[in-house]
């Protein structure tokens, strides 16, 4: 696996503290914001030697919409990266108006409560329950040349609970309470760098972890 340049958390923290433009067109190509929708099949992830992290390389992703290669083929050169999860995957939580916010920003973290290990050595077989309470998830994601990465770091290693890898991460991946496809939906957004600086004070009230705020200012898909 190729080395990875930058974290999300440093990532969010520059972008927060630089400012961004207001445009998402421009008349020079190389000036557009990216935007790529695409997808994880749950079980494509791999368990790191740490116990603690399950890895979805963007190599499997299946694209939705944009063209993700596009996006990441400069993405470790500067440009403003934020990845986005479909809210439903990791918050029941309504909005004050009512409404559910599309995308939430990575990272993020989730508690979880009473998680059922039914499997706890992945033949298939219940082995008897065992409940979890005060586990946290973080959802992270990390990023090189032409290659993006989506982790799912546990609080405790998977070993602590004497189940199986994949018995344990598969409780803890982020999944859609209410129902539908079982997909890890996601958003890329890159604004160059170009972009990102040319108007900091027009951007310097943009929250990037608001995707809402970042779509009014950059013109981007709902």
């Amino acid at each position: 696996m190729p080395l990875r340049l930058l974290t999300s958390a440093l990532l969010v923290g520059a972008a927060l503290s630089l400012g961004a433009c207001d445009s998402y067109d421009d008349e020079d190509a190389s000036l557009q914001v990216f935007v790529a929708d695409f997808s994880f099949d749950p079980d494509d992830y791999v368990v790191g030697g740490d116990d603690k992290t399950a890895t979805f390389d963007a190599v499997d992703a299946t694209e939705i919409s944009g063209s993700l290669s596009d996006a990441l083929e400069t993405v470790g050169d500067g440009d403003m990266v934020m990845l986005y999860i479909d809210s439903e995957l990791v918050s029941n939580v309504e909005g004050a108006d009512g409404e559910r916010s599309t995308w939430a920003a990575l990272p993020l973290t989730r508690g979880f409560d009473q998680v059922v290990f039914g499997d706890t050595d992945g033949d298939g077989q219940s082995d008897g329950d065992i409940f979890v309470t005060g586990l946290l998830a973080s959802y992270e994601y990390s990023f090189d040349n032409d290659d993006l990465y989506f982790d799912v770091v546990s609080s405790l290693p998977y070993t602590d609970f004497g189940t199986d890898d994949r018995a344990f991460f598969d409780q803890i991946l982020p999944f859609r309470a209410l129902g539908g496809s079982d997909d890890i939906d996601l958003r890329l957004v890159v604004i160059p760098d170009e972009l990102f600086y040319a108007n900091s004070t027009a951007a310097a009230r943009v929250d990037l972890r608001d995707y809402e705020a970042v779509r009014a200012a950059y013109g981007l898909p709902d």
